[in-house]
């Protein structure tokens, strides 16, 4: 994972834009970082359904967990799109992290960096939990087999 990636990028970001918010931004450039925001977000909360199962399946993934971890402490909220508590908010995962100091194009450069992030550690996942629904299905026809070649002896005696 290239955390170095994201921590590099947010050290030239604060270099070239100075680290100061421009006063009102980009609508446009905002809303494309949001959707970007929500599409992290969307991945988030299916990798939250993929570590249930893992743990009913006792799966390790403890260190794709520390990863992910990194992730939640940096992933932020786009300026005008902050969720409230009302009511209105529907997600099973939500930011609280604080803001930080970007202009608009930083704040879209960062989710973009987020979403490739996320996307990466969302692979890991999958390919863990596919490799060990792979060996429990290979698990069980080689019983299911051995059972039929226990029967097939039975019968044959």
């Amino acid at each position: 994972m290239s955390w170095s990636l994201v921590l590099g990028m947010v050290v030239f970001l604060f270099s070239c834009g100075g680290g100061e918010k421009e006063e009102g931004g980009d609508p446009e450039v905002y809303a494309k970082a949001f959707q970007i925001f929500e599409q992290s977000l969307d991945i988030r909360e299916e990798m939250m359904e993929m570590e249930k199962e893992m743990k009913k399946r006792e799966i390790d993934f403890s260190s794709m967990k520390d990863e992910l971890k990194i992730w939640d402490r940096e992933i932020i909220e786009v300026p005008g799109y902050e969720h409230d508590h009302d009511g209105s908010y529907d997600r099973k995962y939500h930011v609280h992290n604080p803001m930080k100091p970007f202009s608009d194009e930083e704040h879209l450069a960062f989710q973009e960096t987020m979403y490739i992030e996320i996307q990466k550690i969302y692979d890991g996942y999958a390919t863990l939990l596919k490799a060990a629904l792979s060996d429990e299905a290979l698990q069980e026809a080689e019983e299911e087999e051995a059972d039929a070649d226990a029967e097939d002896a039975e019968e044959a005696a």
